[in-house]
């Protein structure tokens, strides 16, 4: 007797030896227990999921002997036709090469024939989706109203091919892929009855490179049973499979931590060199990271990792060296290249490039640091500060050090000096020189100003130019720079200023609502005195115009979306 592999030996027969699909076996039992079986069904999803076996069950279940049932018996003459596939009331229809509208014809002429020894007369098409689109049509009649003896039962890889005027005339039901522990414990069973001796992580390596297919596991144990002698080892996995170790993808992320270019790009070529797919280990190494990133984003949990091939404290101490954006940025780049290298002669090169890119990248900051830091330096800018290439924390530290007083050397745009104090706080007023400047005020505004720019820095940077006029009765008014009308309407929304509020009362200790009003008097955003100042009136317009049109200054107030206000000199 010639030999028979394990996918078809194996082969469920009954509903409780489907694996993984839970679903459509208690839907299907329980309308066979009750009757009411359809007379139509389309068994949808991937390949090796257990469709067509499926198909084949329901059939014994409704012609048994003994049924129907539930549970058909395999012992009766029936059952045994429809297993060995030779069954005259059963008709397994190969959609790719009886596809035409003649067979159809043919189908629609027999319907009417009553099955000879069974209860149904039944058509199983497999691929149903290869059918031409008159070969649909034609069946659509037969399909919405056949006769009570006849069932059809449709298996598809490609549901989305199968027209909705078939679909809406069945019960469809969705095969998903099966889990790699499903996978592995049937695996486990055909070992045991086989004698096939393995070693610890096998069974789980096959099933995860069948993904999800159970057909595919078993083929490939099937394949590993007649390579190895006496047991399967995972050394033998990797040589049949072409996987990678374990240690090369553990070294490739060494060299992009210790920014060795050379050592990933020396581990591709051996990969490859060793008739290893490159396709494959790019694979392998998307899931390593993939896993480096659970890890980093979870300090506990970590089911979702396979722990029978994976070093968890070793990757904690891996994962460690990257933030996650960094991660999902490798993940993104090896993707893109891994799928254009496909389209090329030489694969090798764009992934060369990419290994080079991953192994001397910086590592990636969040968005929104990189967004505080453009407000800030947008800040300086609008203040006349210079912009400069520190980082965020110390251009905020030079920003809060900008005096919030006006100065004797003031910008003639600047608020004239009023005659009246501002206080009604305290009398803690002091006069110099013109304007009277109330010190309880301004402390008052500072550390709201601080308990502000530790909240929303965004906030903070829009409030930062603007001053505290007065507190009376527990309301708080705020004085905007002349050209915040635009900023004011996005200050004056409920959540900014309930932030304003909140910090006024963390610091004064009462209540406190704050009213904003804009200067009358044209008094615009204070320039940073301590470090420039405005240039002579007597500048050409021919300079003032040389200026305007610098390169820099043009792209500055371009990606700003800004304009120039004043210009102004550094102190030499």
């Amino acid at each position: 007797m010639s030999y028979l592999v394990l996918s078809r030996k194996y082969r469920p027969q009954n509903f409780h030896e489907v694996v993984g699909q839970s679903h459509i076996v208690t839907t299907l039992v329980h309308a066979l227990r009750t009757n009411r079986v359809a007379h139509a069904y389309l068994f949808a999803g991937p390949r090796g999921v257990g469709k067509t076996s499926m198909t084949r069950i329901l059939a014994k279940a409704l012609n048994c002997q003994n049924g129907p049932s539930e549970e058909p018996c395999l012992k009766c003459s029936i059952c045994n036709s429809i297993t060995e596939g030779n069954d005259i009331d059963v008709l397994e229809i190969d959609g790719a090469s009886t596809r035409g509208i003649d067979e159809v014809r043919s189908i629609r002429q027999n319907v009417r024939y009553r099955p000879a020894l069974g209860r149904f007369k039944i058509y199983i098409i497999d691929e149903v989706h290869m059918l031409t689109k008159e070969a649909f049509n034609a069946l659509l009649k037969t399909l919405e109203e056949p006769p009570e003896h006849v069932k059809f039962l449709f298996a598809t890889t490609s549901p989305n091919r199968v027209p909705d005027t078939v679909q809406s005339r069945c019960q469809r039901f969705d095969f998903k892929a099966i889990s790699v522990a499903d996978i592995s414990n049937r695996l486990a069973q055909i070992c045991s009855s086989e004698s096939i001796l393995t070693d610890d992580g096998v069974l789980q390596t096959i099933a995860k490179y069948a993904r999800g297919g159970l057909r595919d596991s078993e083929s490939l144990l099937d394949q590993l049973a007649s390579f190895c002698h006496e047991k399967i080892t995972l050394g033998n996995v990797h040589d049949v499979l072409g996987i990678v170790d374990e240690e090369k993808l553990t070294s490739v992320i060494d060299s992009f931590i210790d920014r060795a270019p050379e050592l990933a790009i020396k581990i591709l070529h051996e990969t490859s060199d060793n008739g290893k797919s490159v396709e494959g280990f790019i694979d392998q190494l998307l899931f390593y990271i993939r896993d480096l990133l659970l890890v980093s984003i979870s300090s506990k949990n970590h089911t979702l990792i396979d722990s029978t091939t994976r070093n968890i404290d070793l990757l904690k101490k891996q994962a460690s060296s990257f933030s996650p954006d960094s991660l999902m940025y490798m993940i993104q780049l090896l993707s893109e290249a891994n799928n254009k290298a496909k389209e090329l002669l030489h694969q090798q090169i764009l992934l060369e490039v990419a290994f080079i890119k991953l192994a001397t990248m910086e590592d990636l900051k969040p968005l929104n640091t990189v967004l505080d830091r453009i407000a800030d330096m947008k800040q300086l800018i609008e203040t006349g500060g210079n912009v400069t290439t520190e980082e965020p924390t110390v251009i905020r530290k030079r920003i809060t050090t900008l005096k919030a007083v006006p100065q004797k050397n003031e910008d003639p745009l600047r608020e004239p000096p009023s005659e009246k104090p501002l206080n009604t706080v305290g009398e803690n007023a002091v006069q110099e020189d013109g304007p009277c400047v109330n010190v309880e005020l301004d402390s008052t505004w500072s550390k709201v100003l601080s308990e502000i720019q530790s909240k929303k820095k965004t906030l903070w940077a829009l409030l930062r130019n603007s001053r505290l006029l007065a507190i009376n009765s527990g309301e708080a008014t705020l004085e905007l720079p002349a050209n915040y009308l635009i900023h004011k309407k996005r200050l004056e929304k409920p959540e900014e200023k309930q932030l304003i509020e909140k910090c006024f009362e963390q610091v004064v200790g009462n209540i406190v609502q704050v009213r904003l009003t804009i200067s009358k008097n044209g008094r615009r955003m204070e320039p940073d005195t301590t470090r420039s100042e405005p240039l002579t009136g007597n500048m050409s317009e021919k300079n003032r115009e040389a200026i305007m049109n610098e390169p820099i200054v043009k792209k500055t107030t371009e990606i700003l979306d800004g304009s120039i206000v004043n210009i102004r000199r550094g102190k030499e």
